[in-house]
């Protein structure tokens, strides 16, 4: 048995194909773990969540922005986008049983044998693991319960709360945790989130006198071990991140980059080219 780690799909199911194709990637006895935005601006959006559904005993995945973007669309959060590419989706005859795969997804998730934790943007770093993994439950039991989640889904595009306050309580509370979840990449000083860079590299980080948040991270700690964090979202930084507990897959396929496997077991990464679909990169 092997665990493997990919990066944002996208609605890329062509590359996504190779990609298992090159890993050999075996249903019967390999897991994945996917970094959330299974769909959203790709091509092929319907066949990626059918794949997902058909092998969801052994795919573990986490909600990213997209597909929060896609479940407000079907809450009546958002209007679709064409250049969302969710039609499909949305005409859909499974639509349903799509819909209540993504309202089960946590927004983080803990393999504990491997010790290792996922989440599409990251963890905000004022939380402890503990934290995290304690926020993430209050979500997930937001989002499975109906009039709380079309209350948030409803409401979530807002830029505030902008930093985190543990007195918050109720949609505040909910919309701060969701944005660092799915939403996260630069911090100023007092870790106040930024919304304004969402084609960040680490150049304009410099210049804009902000920081990646995983800068201001140590090492992650969980039950007094050390945890290595898994994230995508952040396609500008094409997977470097420097720092030895923490490793970004989002390559930018759906932006002409690549898409990317890491081998938890080997600690070997995979790519495989885009096919080509937008430019330039972006949220």
């Amino acid at each position: 048995m092997a665990i493997y780690c990919i990066g944002d799909l996208h609605g890329c199911y062509d590359e996504f194909m190779q990609l298992l194709e090159l890993i050999d990637f075996d249903p019967k006895q390999d897991e994945l773990l996917l970094t959330g935005d299974l769909i959203g601006r790709g091509p092929q959006p319907l066949l990626t969540l059918n794949f997902v559904l058909r092998y969801q005993k052994c795919i573990q995945a986490v909600l990213g922005n997209h597909d929060l973007n896609f479940l407000a669309v079907c809450n009546q959060g958002s209007q679709a986008r064409e250049r969302d590419h969710l039609q499909e989706v949305l005409d859909a005859e499974n639509l349903e049983e799509i819909l209540e795969y993504y309202y089960q997804l946590p927004l983080i998730y803990f393999c504990d044998k491997e010790h290792l934790v996922l989440s599409h943007a990251g963890i905000y770093p004022q939380w402890t693991l503990s934290t995290a993994k304690k926020i993430g439950k209050e979500l997930h039991k937001v989002l499975t319960d109906p009039l709380r989640r079309g209350i948030l889904l409803r409401n979530m595009y807002k830029d505030t709360p902008n930093h985190y306050n543990e007195d918050d309580q109720g949609l505040s509370r909910w919309r701060f945790a969701l944005n660092a979840f799915t939403r996260m990449r630069l911090l100023d000083k007092n870790l106040v989130l930024d919304y304004e860079h969402s084609a960040a590299t680490l150049q304009t980080a410099r210049e804009e006198k902000l920081t990646p948040w995983y800068d201001f991270w140590d090492t992650p700690l969980y039950d007094k071990k050390p945890y290595t964090l898994i994230f995508g979202h952040w396609a500008a930084l094409n997977g470097q991140c420097q720092h030895k507990h923490v490793i970004a897959l989002d390559t930018g396929c759906v932006w002409g980059g690549s898409l990317t496997c890491y081998g938890v077991d080997t600690g070997k990464t995979y790519r495989v080219k885009s096919l080509g679909h937008l430019t330039p990169q972006g949220a």
